[in-house]
């Protein structure tokens, strides 16, 4: 029987543990420093053991590790290069949902020396985004064409029968890791110039995206995509652009709140005693909460009337009462409202969407453009489609090492592991994760 370590019991972990016991007859240990929570993903199954462990306990993991056959790292990003230590001690491939970060990549040479692999990027953006282009970039590399532009956008939102609280969005996914993306910092090509977009002026940087079917969402840029040019095979005067999706408005708010200074994590500050009316005027300066909504107006240059006005006020911020929390930092104040407010409820359904975009030039001065779009609904009162999407990848390319099928070692991601994509994808569509594909000519 196979046995895999799952660090992290986060709500992205049940798919995963379910796919696993149920799909797979895999022994399944879930390691969690609140262990309740692992305990609920597992369910009573005979086959699933909750084990509490808190970062930094290098004893305790290791002879967890030791007894497992592979690792998967569902913990927050800073927390993979703990978990990565401790595979390279024990000598086990890690996976990871996540993005690349500089830390584990600096373990690539002690990874390809013990022989295991250290693979990210598994999940929907980054994972199934790249399985897309990869699908897409074989059948023109095959045709003898030539990648002009290469555009790839996701997204996780409220399905469009949901989508129904003047944010325009909800949390299908941890709220502190939505707020570390929205600032950072992210680059693009267009054209081989590189547009650098710094992270404090992310949503300063955004535009309209239609695409067919679908509808007009905002897009801004994800990351950097320099590291995807080579793997990809892209040239140096390429548009290659990755960006997240959002229906309209989402940007301007987000930059307003982050104006009002709610993204700020770092100070933290006693509330007792003070009303959200109180904190908001302390933000902003002003003198006395009379005037309040004017006085955010003029400090945003916005009309009196502006949206953000009413989605601060729908929001609770601009209330009279006193705030929530006692102590925290004003993202923490934010965050605890959003949540009240933007929570999915147990019928309301999520929606992914993954759509790559490729303008390829053929011989004979044919040119096309080729399209793969993904578009899936949670299922109401179970799994959410983010949940799904980001578990699943991971939890297949878990079972393909396993096997056998799929070999390496160092660390690696689907752009620079290129056999991996195609099964994956086969076995997606089971779970109803299929590319619609589409091909125009373009003068």
């Amino acid at each position: 029987m196979k046995k895999v370590a799952i660090i992290g019991a986060g709500r992205m972990t049940k798919p995963m543990v379910d796919y696993f016991i149920d799909e797979c007859g895999y022994e399944v240990s879930m390691l969690n420093r609140t262990v309740s929570r692992a305990e609920t993903v597992i369910n009573g199954r005979p086959l699933g053991h909750a084990i509490r462990w808190e970062a930094g306990e290098a004893k305790s993991i290791d002879k967890m590790i030791k007894k497992t056959d592979i690792v998967i790292s569902m913990v927050p990003k800073n927390l993979h290069l703990n978990v990565a230590k401790a595979c390279l001690r024990c000598r086990k491939t890690m996976l990871t949902t996540a993005y690349e970060i500089p830390e584990l990549l600096a373990l690539d040479k002690e990874a390809k020396e013990k022989g295991i692999m250290i693979l990210n990027e598994l999940g929907e953006v980054p994972g199934i985004d790249h399985f897309g282009t990869q699908l897409i970039l074989d059948e023109i590399k095959e045709e003898g064409g030539h990648v002009i532009s290469l555009k790839s956008y996701g997204s996780g939102l409220p399905a469009y029968s949901h989508n129904n609280n003047p944010l325009m969005y909800k949390f299908s996914w941890d709220p502190n890791t939505v707020f570390v993306a929205a600032q950072t910092g992210a680059a693009y090509y267009d054209k081989g110039k590189r547009i650098e977009v710094d992270g404090k002026k992310l949503f300063e940087h955004f535009w309209l995206m239609d695409i067919d079917g679908l509808g007009t969402f905002e897009t801004y840029p994800n990351k950097d995509c320099k590291k995807y040019l080579k793997p990809f095979g892209l040239d140096e005067n390429v548009t290659c652009y990755r960006g997240l999706l959002r229906y309209s408005g989402y940007c301007n708010t987000m930059r307003n709140i982050k104006e009002l200074g709610f993204f700020d994590s770092k100070e933290s500050q006693l509330y007792v005693g003070k009303t959200y009316r109180q904190l908001m005027a302390s933000m902003i300066d002003a003198k006395s909460t009379d005037n309040l909504e004017k006085d955010i107006a003029k400090y945003l240059n916005v009309h009196e009337n502006a949206d953000i006005i009413h989605r601060l006020k729908w929001l609770g911020l601009l209330e009279n009462r006193l705030v929530d929390i006692r102590e925290g930092s004003c993202l923490d104040v934010l965050l605890y409202r959003m949540l009240k407010k933007m929570k999915f409820g147990p019928h309301e359904k999520d929606m992914i969407i993954i759509y790559v975009e490729v303008i390829a030039a053929f011989p004979g001065r044919r040119k096309e453009k080729r399209t793969a779009a993904m578009v899936v609904e949670g299922v109401a009162n179970a799994n959410s489609a983010m949940s799904r999407a980001v578990a699943l990848p991971a939890a297949i390319a878990t079972k393909l090492i396993l096997s056998g099928k799929i070999t390496g070692s160092g660390c690696m991601m689907p752009p620079t592991l290129p056999e991996l994509y195609k099964p994956v994808l086969h076995e997606l569509e089971e779970f109803g994760y299929v590319f619609k594909r589409q091909a125009i000519k373009i003068p």
